[in-house]
């Protein structure tokens, strides 16, 4: 910046000490050096060399103020980026479970799906472990988040209709309750919003539902003023703090592909024990 001055005819700068033994200046330390052109040769001769010298260390003071505003972005990009590091590693190590657990699921289906073709000659056992399948799966469905509730209960109701379907075969009954299963499964693994009714101090609100995989259950009123999610705990709504309005937003953008995929703030209920 001092050099672009054109009263200015070079700048240098001499880094470390002297071989005189009694200079104090550090080895790492430099002392800059401004050589004036002659007076004559400045555009305003008239300008004396103190006001010269309070427009360098304006421009200096400038200088070092765009350096220091760098050197903070740098450092909070930096730290973004060894936090975006650390949390790709940790999603790394979760997702190469998760690969393992899906294979074994897989293995599963394949070996399922290779009995499917002999289970009319084992019909007479192979109906009672439909039935205790169908009723865990109801069961569990009752136990479940609220999510979908109607949805899901009519999906079971077709299943117990189809038992006892004369016409259709023991495969089919099968496969059918086999997919539920799997429908189920992948409700662990996506998110989606939907709309839908829900009784809020006495109240029917229509809102927005949230569902985060498993973990997380919420819900918006369709005018953003109240925000709540599903306590497992205790096994009802409860009203949150407008901490977690913008964060379920977003969230909901995301569930339907308004914004893109990116970390959500969400507050869960951690197991006893854990």
């Amino acid at each position: 910046a001092v050099s672009k001055f054109p009263q200015v005819a070079y700048v240098f700068s001499k880094t470390g000490t002297a071989e005189v033994a009694s200079d104090p200046m550090p080895q790492n330390s430099s002392d800059t050096f401004v050589i004036l052109k002659p007076q004559e040769e400045w555009p305003d001769p008239e300008l004396s060399k103190t006001e010269l010298q309070e427009q360098i260390d304006e421009a200096g003071q400038q200088t070092q103020r765009r350096i220091d505003e760098l050197s903070e972005q740098a450092r909070a990009m930096l730290a973004e980026y060894r936090a975006a590091q650390e949390e790709a590693e940790s999603l790394a190590v979760y997702n190469d479970q998760l690969e393992r657990l899906v294979a074994s699921q897989s293995e599963e289906i394949t070996s399922i799906e290779e009995q499917l073709e002999t289970i009319d000659t084992t019909q007479q056992d192979f109906v009672p472990l439909m039935l205790r399948a169908l009723d865990a799966l109801e069961t569990f469905v009752e136990r479940d988040m609220p999510f979908l509730a109607d949805e899901r209960a009519a999906d079971i109701a077709d299943l117990r209709a189809v038992m006892d379907r004369a016409d259709v075969s023991t495969a089919e009954r099968f496969r059918q309750i086999m997919a539920t299963y799997q429908e189920e499964m992948d409700y662990g693994r996506t998110i989606e919003t939907y709309r839908g009714k829900l009784d809020l101090d006495g109240s029917e609100r229509s809102v927005r539902f949230l569902r985060i995989g498993r973990v997380a259950l919420l819900y918006q009123t369709l005018d953003g003023q109240a925000t709540g999610r599903w306590n497992p705990a205790t096994g009802s709504w409860e009203p949150l703090g407008n901490g977690y309005r913008a964060a379920v937003e977003h969230g909901l953008r995301v569930a339907s592909e308004q914004a893109p995929p990116d970390l959500l703030q969400v507050p869960l209920t951690v197991p006893e024990g854990l």
